[in-house]
């Protein structure tokens, strides 16, 4: 990698050098003794076979559900905000987030499939001119897992270049004590930035004993909020109603069989809304909007009990994101000449069907080595509509957002080799097929002023191979190293075969990625059952064939650049005892064009977050301070400003009585951004928000 000089070497030196004191005086560790939970020691699901964070030979972080709660987030984008390199790119609107991991995910792009979403294993996938790419509310959620970089792309899907966003819904059982027939919570949450509050109802009863059921119900609403100097911050202002419905029944004489069903649904109503909600550019007007997410599944799991080689789950899905769109207002070329470049009204809607089953097979080499194989299929249908009322009567797609189709099937395998919990070896591979159709489309003629039909009728397939080696090794009770190597291609999406009233030969980009880190872990560090790790990681990231979009100031043009290069480090370190906890992540990413010698657009500033907390377990309390540091982002992309770097200083408590009249309840208060900074992230299109206080209650019962 390139060198780093002047404050972000002083920085990550700064950083590297705060985790790594704490190692020499520290005990290694001993399996007897339990240490103290920490962030690298939460369970990553989505490995193959579950392990802890620090153990996975791939940078993960986990949110669970006490993280999830101390941020108190409003909007999907709020839970990513502390998570070394992911960046939120667009805009604070909840109609304005997408996902950038490693440089990779563009405001005008979204994330292209670059980065694989996923709620409850289904696919989670939508693309539209200037909006968001994913629709859903955080109180849906107890778990997110973030898997960076482009080895997840064996269990996940070829091209997930940038890696993988896993989301996990609340289950019944997480409000039901053992032999309890009925459960729930109820929540409140207040922000004085925008007056936004959140009411929450959720109920869960196990009618039998072998029957689960949830209900969960949300509804969310702000108004818009304002920036460090006491600006408006345009269409932040929303209101959201959202569900989830859940049931599992287990069977079976040994209780190792279940069938399980669940439906989500995210909506949103909002008028007089830009129609840009990335930049909030008034150049397009304004529009009335309704969003609507659904997710449908229906699934078997049966891990049968007393035979190692099979642990079975399969699941069809269905998956509906809509957005509806009236009132549009004219684009006026002259005070007589105005047109509806996306209609009279519009809907963009993406209708996808998918079904999956995998299998994880345990194998007993020996006495010191074990053996698990994951083995699995997958596929999915999508059809994105794209219905326009058009001022010559007409209704259906336009040439710059075509309708079409898109079928993917995959079949992957995934081993893991491990010798004494000391070696771990991951050896995997994938291939996909993809098919595109695209039919008719409505093109504006502008020498006639008219809109005239094309049939572009053209269907292409591509097929993608991914290919992956992992391994880590505990060198001793407290020091490990790893490393990876892997390869998947991502093929094109509609919009980059069919787009701008043409079909385009569009080639698979190719990503080639080593990574290579190490692991630090002791307990009993300054008290006896106490816990620090640190996990790092360093990747180098090889695209070739790489699409890169950007707005050349009249409308959005995508080069295809021949070698694109992103590499990077990442560190989280975390330390935990009965009263005492802190955790430190640092992220440092640079994305060059290998053919031009130019800096790539979208990569994120430096930075660098901390935390800092204290338990009073007499009176179970919990607060601290969490800390976010941003360098100057001086490497901006040609179609990119420069922006300053800032720092950001939050502090939060929480009351989680466990005995007397409030016990199973939780008083949570917030204040973020305490100094009322001014500031912009450099993946943002607005300024950051200003000062917030939060205040949320629940009562479990």
């Amino acid at each position: 990698m390139r060198p780093v000089t002047g404050r972000r070497t002083a920085l990550f030196t700064t950083v590297a050098a705060s985790a790594l004191l704490l190692a020499p005086p520290l005990h290694a560790q001993d399996a007897g003794t339990p240490a103290a939970s920490t962030l690298l020691q939460r369970i990553v699901v989505g490995t193959g076979v579950e392990k802890v964070a620090i153990d996975t030979p791939q940078a993960v972080t986990v949110l669970d559900q006490a993280a999830i709660d101390e941020q108190q987030p409003e909007t999907i984008g709020d839970l990513f905000r502390e998570i070394p390199g992911v960046s939120i790119v667009g805009s604070d609107s909840v109609l304005g987030e997408s996902i950038n991991i490693r440089g990779i995910g563009e405001a005008l792009a979204g994330d292209e499939k670059r980065i694989i979403i996923q709620v409850d294993g289904v696919n989670k996938f939508f693309e539209q001119y200037r909006m968001g790419s994913f629709f859903s509310d955080p109180e849906l959620y107890k778990q997110v897992e973030v898997l960076r970089g482009p080895a997840s792309s064996t269990l996940y899907g070829a091209g997930a270049m940038g890696g993988v966003v896993t989301f996990q819904t609340k289950d019944a059982s997480d409000f039901l004590d053992p032999g309890d027939k009925f459960g729930g919570r109820v929540k409140g949450t207040w922000d004085s930035n925008g007056n936004g509050w959140l009411g929450s109802t959720i109920l869960a009863v196990q009618p039998l004993e072998n029957l689960e059921i949830l209900g969960a119900f949300n509804y969310r609403q702000s108004q818009d909020k304002t920036d460090g100097h006491g600006d408006k911050l345009n269409d932040t202002d929303f209101s959201s109603l959202n569900g989830l419905a859940k049931v599992r029944y287990t069977f079976g004489e040994n209780a190792d069989q279940s069938v399980f069903a669940s439906y989500q649904r995210w909506s949103s109503d909002e008028d007089n809304q830009n129609y840009d909600q990335t930049a909030w550019g008034t150049g397009f007007g304004t529009v009335d909007r309704t969003v609507t997410d659904q997710t449908a599944i229906v699934g078997y799991e049966n891990f049968f009990f007393g035979n190692d080689l099979l642990d079975f789950k399969a699941q069809v899905s269905w998956s509906d994101t809509l957005v509806k769109q009236d009132n549009q207002d004219p684009v006026c070329f002259s005070p007589t000449r105005c047109v509806y470049p996306f209609g009279l009204s519009a809907e963009y809607q993406y209708k996808t069907w998918q079904a999956k089953a995998d299998n994880t097979a345990t194998f007993q080499l020996s006495d010191s080595w074990m053996a698990y194989l994951t083995t699995g299929i997958d596929g999915q249908y999508q059809e994105r509509l794209n219905p326009r009322t058009w001022s010559n009567g007409t209704a259906n797609g336009s040439g710059a957002h075509p309708e079409g189709e898109t079928t993917l099937v995959g079949g992957y395998a995934q081993a893991e080799l491990a010798w004494n919990d000391r070696v771990s070896i991951i050896p995997g591979a994938r291939v996909d097929y993809s098919r595109l159709h695209v039919g008719s489309a409505q093109v504006y003629n502008s020498g006639t002023g008219r809109f005239n039909t094309i049939n572009l009728d053209r269907t292409e397939t591509k097929v993608a191979f991914s290919p992956k080696l992992a391994a880590l090794v505990k060198m001793s009770d407290w020091f490990g190293v790893f490393g990876s190597v892997a390869r998947t291609e991502r093929m094109p999406t509609l919009d980059e075969v069919f787009n701008n009233y043409m079909v385009n030969d569009v080639e698979k980009e190719v990503s080639t990625n080593f990574e290579l880190g190490f692991t630090v872990s002791f307990n009993d560090v300054i008290h006896d059952g106490d816990g620090f790790q640190l996990k790092t990681t360093a990747f180098r990231n090889s695209i070739d064939d790489y699409y890169a979009s950007f707005w050349d100031g009249s409308q959005v043009q995508t080069d295809v650049i021949p070698e694109a290069l992103y590499e990077g480090v990442e560190l989280e370190a975390a330390y935990a005892s009965e009263a005492w906890y802190g955790s430190l992540g640092a992220s440092l990413v640079r994305g060059r064009n290998e053919t031009s010698g130019g800096n790539l657009n979208a990569v994120p500033a430096d930075s660098v977050f901390m935390k800092l907390g204290y338990v009073y377990q007499p009176w179970d309390l919990d607060f601290g301070w969490r800390g976010d540091f941003f360098a100057t982002q001086d490497r901006a992309g040609a179609n990119e400003s420069q922006t300053a770097g800032y720092a950001l200083h939050n502090l939060y408590a929480a009351w989680t009585p466990e005995e007397g009249r409030f016990a199973n309840s939780e008083l949570r208060f917030n204040v973020d951004n305490i100094f009322d900074k001014s500031y912009r992230n450099h993946l943002a299109t607005n300024e950051g928000t200003g000062r917030t206080f939060k205040l949320s209650f629940s009562q479990r019962f």
